[in-house]
């Protein structure tokens, strides 16, 4: 009688936690599948508009210096930092990220465009 006791109390250890603990990970699962939709939707979304920017200010770089691309592409960055300087334009720290909200120098291609902006203005 007390085998008979032991085994059903044993069985029923079993059942227990082994459905609370399938219960579990069955609801660990449909969150993480919930939050990876959630995550690839936004940064899918985020990831095409910062495309989209980055292929405009490309677009504005070839429209406005078609001749002069093919000459700045041998200018090295500190050149172009150089001639940054001596127009007046901020290289340095000039863009705040807004992911991070930490400010970056501008970069080779966002210096050609603020130099060649520069020159068409004056």
């Amino acid at each position: 009688m007390e085998l008979a006791q032991y085994m059903l109390t044993g069985l029923l250890y079993i059942l227990i936690y082994g459905f609370s603990t399938l219960f579990i990970f069955q609801f660990l699962l449909e969150i993480s599948i919930a939050f990876e939709k959630h995550c690839n939707c936004t940064t899918s979304i985020k990831y095409t508009v910062s495309k989209i920017e980055n292929l405009t200010d490309k677009s504005k770089l070839q429209i406005s210096n078609k001749n002069q691309v093919s000459t700045n592409k041998h200018i090295t960055v500190q050149q172009l930092r150089k001639r940054c300087s001596q127009a007046g334009i901020k290289w340095s720290y000039a863009i705040q990220v807004s992911k991070t909200g930490k400010k970056r120098h501008l970069n080779r291609e966002e210096m050609l465009i603020a130099l060649s902006q520069m020159k068409q203005s004056a």
